[in-house]
């Protein structure tokens, strides 16, 4: 797989895209030609959707500016929403107390952060990163786990080199881990919950088989999405490992990369 050329009568009625990496650059606006290749595709009748570990609020003035006014898989599955206007469709909670109470016992100097199903993230110590939540609200520690939650978020500049995936790896929880510059980065969810499973709870509020989805993705979040979808596309700049399971690699370059498959559908 890889490295096969794209069916040329290949018509998804479904077209999943990772934000970060595969249409943007991290923090970054939305390349030109990304808008008009995913207008000529939505005219063609296909649904365009963003499928991100991005929060609503992150994640709605990209998908907007890119042209996908639908729907959006966001917070790495567990939340289905609208974009334009921004509402919440279906939400996966959980109590966030017990798994806070071990991680401030395995990690005292860490940094927590949670994710409300309103995008809003409440943290332990305040923290800038735009590519989380344009809401940010640093709260006493107690405070994390008031409500439910859709994930936690660790982050810790004590573990750079090693990372924080074997600290908690005998946690019952769905887990992705991120190396973001000088800090370890980990993101902790429902167990099960992923990109694939949002959209296939999308892909039955709209009646679409999972056989009917391309996906394009290039990291470890996109792993679940890619090997669900009908049809899957990895960036160029991908690890070997998400490659290898993709059904076809694109160019490198975000956002490009991305146009050069849209450009080879309903030819």
């Amino acid at each position: 797989m890889g490295d096969a050329a794209m069916p040329s009568d290949l018509a998804p009625r479904l077209i999943a895209l990772d934000l970060d990496g595969t249409l943007v650059q991290q923090s970054a606006g939305v390349p030109a030609g990304v808008a008009e290749a995913i207008s000529r595709v939505s005219a063609a009748g296909a649904v365009v959707v963003a499928a991100t570990g991005r929060s609503l609020s992150t994640t709605g003035y990209v998908a907007r500016e890119a042209g996908m006014h639908e729907y959006a898989v966001v917070s790495n599955g567990a939340m289905i929403v609208t974009v334009d206007p921004e509402t919440v469709v279906e939400a996966k909670t959980f109590d966030a107390t017990a798994l806070l109470a071990e991680l401030t016992d395995l990690l005292p100097d860490a940094t927590f952060a949670v994710e409300r199903p309103d995008g809003v993230f409440l943290t332990s110590r305040h923290f800038v990163d735009r590519g989380v939540s344009l809401d940010v609200r640093e709260v006493p520690h107690a405070a994390l786990s008031t409500d439910p939650v859709v994930r936690v978020i660790v982050r810790s500049d004590e573990h750079v080199r090693e990372g924080l995936g074997r600290v908690v790896e005998h946690l019952d929880m769905h887990s992705i881990a991120f190396g973001v510059t000088d800090v370890a980065w980990l993101d902790l969810g429902i167990k099960g919950v992923t990109k694939a499973t949002g959209l296939q709870s999308l892909c039955e509020r709209l009646d679409i088989d999972r056989s009917e989805v391309l996906a394009i993705g290039d990291s470890m979040n996109d792993i679940e999405m890619l090997e669900w979808a009908g049809y899957s596309v990895a960036m160029g700049h991908a690890a070997d490992r998400i490659k290898a399971l993709a059904d076809h690699v694109t160019g490198p370059e975000p956002g490009r990369g991305v146009i050069q498959v849209l450009d080879r559908l309903y030819a």
